[in-house]
């Protein structure tokens, strides 16, 4: 919030840029962080844990996901300011772009996916690697042969990377399960031990999943997705992504405080109708022209076709067109991931463990005074 509101960074998201909005939010940004790590210092010695555990166990694990997170974000923060802090020393002036977030952050989800799956199926404090082979064998099997699978039966083309994305996903999904299945134990049915599953179990059933779906959504959205920038008069059509768009025309058209061309774009897949869309090329009261796509959303696939400017006297137009396929999922994974958030922030074992500890250093501060 302070990088795109106080006027630090150009982006088109950075709207309302306000600098002394920015230097407030930076202060209250210092009080914030800064007291969480004031509190977090003064009670260092009391959170300090003398337990120890072997490199193979779960609180290996644990650990590094955590630490390929803070990598992840730290490469992402990094990506963001370095070229503003080159431009303040007067070095010079560069671009960061999806190249470098590409190359970065996509290897370190590959091992954080790995882990997510061994995690919770490894014992605490210790375990040994000969067990979890033994358990992960067939996940690992099962992941490998529908992750390749799926993407030479249905993707438009085969491509290493889907491929990959596709068996992490299935990977995490898979180890997922087998974790409840594991947790149950044969003494009681799975329905049972979800009922009675604390909502930390939760929190991570929907964390994981959350993750698989946000994989399938970048990996399929940045392999498959196809635009065209293309010229079209009234009748005219073009096939993207298995649908064909009918350009049927624009026409003037009025709103509450703007004036804009809007188009008339039919959609179609196989000769059956799928969407009418209409973009607009709009001019406000105030001078600003703004574009607004027509889009049909979907699970599996978005469709969005923008409006540019009239071409010659013939009625023709200038389009962009996109298709996306499994955006949607990106955002989904999100939604999935915050709910297994609240969920685990909530579970009931945590605040009886903090009244545990309360209850335990008032007894030994009544037993110092006496």
């Amino acid at each position: 919030t302070f990088l795109v509101r106080s006027g630090v960074l150009t982006s088109v998201h950075a709207f309302a840029t306000d600098p002394g909005r920015g230097i407030f939010i930076l202060l209250f940004l210092c009080v914030v962080i800064g007291g969480s790590l004031l509190l977090y210092s003064w009670r260092a010695s009391q959170i300090r844990s003398s337990i120890k555990f072997s490199l193979i166990s779960r609180d290996t694990g644990l650990l590094m996901n955590n630490v390929f997170l803070v990598v992840a974000c730290a490469s992402v923060l990094l990506g963001t300011l370095y070229p503003l802090v080159l431009d303040a020393l007067g070095v010079g002036k560069i671009s960061v772009g999806p190249p470098y977030f590409n190359s970065v952050f996509i290897p370190l989800t590959i091992p954080l996916a790995i882990f997510i799956g061994v995690g919770p199926l490894a014992r605490w404090k210790e375990d040994s690697a000969e067990r979890l082979v033994r358990k992960l064998a067939v996940s690992l099997l099962v992941s490998l042969a529908a992750g390749f699978g799926l993407t030479l039966l249905l993707a438009p083309q085969f491509n290493w990377g889907a491929a990959l994305g596709l068996v992490l996903a299935i990977w995490v999904v898979l180890t997922t399960i087998l974790w409840l299945v594991d947790r149950a134990g044969g003494r009681r049915s799975l329905l049972q031990m979800l009922l009675t599953l604390p909502r930390g179990g939760w929190g991570m059933m929907f964390g994981h999943l959350g993750v698989a779906v946000f994989i399938v959504g970048i990996t399929l959205t940045s392999i498959y997705s196809t635009e065209k920038d293309l010229r079209l008069e009234r009748g005219q059509s073009y096939s993207l992504g298995g649908y064909d768009f009918l350009f049927q025309g624009a026409e003037r058209v009025k709103g509450p405080n703007y004036v804009a061309h809007q188009a008339v774009v039919e959609v179609s897949r196989d000769g059956k109708p799928v969407a009418l869309l209409h973009p607009q090329k709009r001019n406000y009261q105030s001078g600003m022209p703004m574009t607004e796509a027509g889009i049909d959303a979907g699970l599996t696939r978005d469709l969005f076709v923008a409006l540019g400017e009239p071409l010659g006297d013939q009625g023709a137009w200038s389009l962009r067109i996109y298709h996306k396929p499994f955006i949607r999922w990106i955002w989904l994974g999100f939604i999935f991931m915050a709910v297994g958030g609240v969920l685990a922030a909530t579970d009931r074992r945590y605040f009886q463990l903090a009244r545990k500890a309360r209850a335990v250093a008032g007894h030994q501060a009544m037993a110092g005074t006496a």
